[in-house]
């Protein structure tokens, strides 16, 4: 095992993220780290600027707590939530009375498990964890700067074929057939969540979780329990875009997907000749 460098994060985050390759002697790209999204203009705050009602819970909150102590379980996603019936998770912040190890905090604590950045053999750059990582539990959220469209287009289109995207896209529908859209952009400042690699059969899930503001964080958390040094992976588009046997039908910028599953797809997820994470 080759350390290349002993903490991505520079002592930013709760426990140190080493880099290791034991492959070569690549560097990690340059970028500037942030363990929490950053606004890339003020005008973007205007649609943030709303706040969560604070709950008046004594120490820990109950169940009728207006907060999101439902969500959560023993320090984990509770089994019964459901990402796309549930309501939105609203952690209790520093205007609720409760205490600091409320059920309804555990996003905002941070990261708990030692997670390493290393060098895979086919993907490039990927994330692991050095112990077990039990399922449910909360692993890492996707940090980096939060931009409007235009800005998103004007990136997407200034980079070339073989670079890496990274935006991820987050659209939150309401029942009137209106959404919030949420751009988070790791390329330039971001955290370890920007390595995390695509997988047709992958062990995280993500969930939009507020804490402390009403800008969303996108929060990955453990679909199984993920043994020590496994591949930590998400799917970049939540359903199979393509066929492998379908190549007729493949737009000729979609990339080859490398995950390996049984349940592989053939090409990472593709949308409107942009790549949404």
């Amino acid at each position: 095992m080759t350390l290349l460098l002993e903490d991505i994060s520079n002592d930013q985050e709760n426990i140190r993220i080493p880099y290791i390759n034991e492959i070569n002697y690549d560097q990690l790209p340059k970028f500037g780290y942030t363990p929490d999204c950053v606004l890339k203009s003020e005008s973007l705050a205007e649609d943030f600027e709303s706040i969560s009602v604070p709950c008046g819970c004594e120490n820990m909150c109950i169940d009728k707590c207006p907060c999101s102590s439902y969500a959560y379980n023993d320090g984990k996603l509770s089994d019964s939530y459901d990402n796309y019936s549930s309501k939105p998770i609203i952690e209790c912040s520093d205007m609720c009375s409760c205490t600091n190890k409320c059920n309804s905090r555990v996003v905002q604590h941070g990261i708990k498990f030692p997670l390493q950045v290393f060098l895979t053999e086919r993907k490039g750059f990927g994330v692991q964890s050095a112990e077990l990582i039990p399922k449910f539990s909360f692993v890492c959220e996707y940090a980096g700067e939060i931009i409007d469209e235009p800005e998103a287009q004007r990136r997407l289109q200034s980079q070339t074929p073989h670079q890496s995207n990274y935006i991820y896209v987050l659209k939150e529908h309401s029942s009137d057939d209106k959404y919030i859209q949420t751009i988070i952009d790791p390329t330039y400042i971001g955290n370890v969540g920007r390595f995390l690699n695509h997988s047709c059969s992958p062990n995280l899930f993500s969930v939009p979780v507020r804490a402390g503001s009403m800008i969303p964080r996108i929060c990955f958390f453990a679909k199984n329990n993920i043994l020590p040094f496994q591949e930590l992976t998400y799917n970049y588009g939540g359903h199979c875009t393509f066929k492998s046997n379908a190549s007729s039908l493949v737009n000729s910028l979609a990339r080859k997907c490398l995950c390996c599953s049984s349940d592989c797809c053939g090409y990472l997820p593709f949308v409107k000749d942009n790549w949404l994470k």
